[in-house]
């Protein structure tokens, strides 16, 4: 019977209060959805800055200790090491073109799409086609389209230059192709002179580990200064991320508190006519707690696929790509909006409960 007239109670108080209940609801959707939005870019910033931090290359690189080569079967095992987001393999050699000797660079041509590298013509699509140095291309004048007879000791064949690129290193002094090409050319076939990893900068020594247990012979070179510099730049870009996180929360908490408290405090009316009644402190505060975590609930709902939607939006913004957003923080939503509720009506309850029934009743 009881329970019956709590319901009842707490029914008639909903619908008697929407207003207030609605607004208080979105007060927690507010700082749910700040809550939930920030975190979710956190979460997913690392893996987007990721793809975009490689444009400075590998930051493991994997080689011979005696000048011998490594095996291109290699480089799918290197591959599944945990942390590892790529690994590719890298072929040197030496061809004569014409009276001059060039160097060659045997590699997966869509491995160096979009490293920053200044270009000209186009990618090599066909096998065959390869891209010449800067220095290369002033040195033996050389066109897009033209035609490059390489010569390795017996080995002679014709290469269609597609493009020129610059990097401003040693490599504007090669001629870049295929790994199918460089084989057929050099004799190297499944064989590599180096293999190329990627992998995520603050994971580098379980990644070499990993690699070690692979390739127990292998020099092992981890790039330090470009994998400090990824950090670092992750590192900022997070903490800046968990303040500005910490602020908006902290704004959103007050105006949550604030319409919680005005909320109670309209109602100390209310509060005295139930303590007047024989209502226990015990029975009111639940009473008020069922209705926070009401609100709660519904706050965290809706504050989950506003910050949801506003994570995407500053994905798609910043990466030109959409993020993908751990299932937990679906509860994390739900648990900071029913901590918000519960918090920012405690403490205006607990005060409410302190006045004396007969001094509200009078109104004074």
């Amino acid at each position: 019977m009881k329970r019956r007239r709590f319901f009842f109670f707490f029914l008639k108080s909903i619908s008697q209060r929407k207003g207030r209940i609605l607004i208080a609801s979105a007060s927690v959707t507010l700082a749910v959805a700040v809550v939930t939005g920030m975190f979710g870019v956190t979460v997913g910033i690392r893996e987007k800055l990721g793809t975009e931090l490689k444009a400075y290359g590998a930051n493991v690189v994997i080689s011979p200790q005696r000048g011998d080569y490594l095996q291109y079967e290699m480089v799918k095992a290197v591959s599944g090491i945990k942390d590892v987001d790529e690994a590719s393999g890298q072929v040197f050699g030496r061809a004569n073109a014409g009276n001059q000797v060039v160097e060659l660079i045997g590699l997966d041509i869509s491995s160096i799409k979009g490293r920053g590298w200044r270009f000209e013509g186009q990618w090599p699509a066909r096998p065959h086609e390869v891209l010449a140095g800067t220095n290369i291309r002033d040195s033996l004048k050389l066109a897009k389209g033209q035609r490059l007879e390489l010569v390795q000791g017996t080995n002679r064949a014709e290469y269609t230059v597609s493009g020129f690129f610059e990097k401003g290193g040693s490599e504007d002094s090669a001629v870049i192709m295929a790994i199918p090409d460089i084989w057929e050319l050099t004799g190297l076939e499944g064989q590599l002179s180096a293999i190329l990893v990627r992998g995520r900068s603050g994971r580098l020594e379980e990644i070499v580990s990993g690699i070690k247990g692979i390739i127990p012979d292998a020099a092992v070179k981890t790039l330090r200064q470009v994998a400090l510099a990824e950090e670092s730049l992750l590192a900022k870009i997070q903490l800046l991320m968990a303040l500005v996180t910490v602020v908006v929360l902290f704004a959103s908490a007050i105006s949550v508190a604030s319409t919680m408290g005005a909320n109670v405090l309209e109602r100390r009316e209310e509060i005295g006519l139930m303590k007047a009644i024989g209502a226990t402190w015990a029975e009111i505060t639940l009473f008020y707690k069922a209705e926070a975590v009401l609100i709660g609930l519904s706050g965290g709902m809706a504050g989950f696929v506003f910050g949801w939607l506003s994570a995407q939006a500053v994905s798609k913004g910043a990466f030109n790509s959409f993020i993908s957003m751990p299932f937990y923080i679906s509860f994390l939503s739900l648990a900071s909006g029913l901590f918000i509720a519960m918090a920012s009506s405690y403490f205006p309850v607990r005060d409410a409960m302190k006045y004396n029934p007969a001094v509200i009743l009078r109104g004074e």
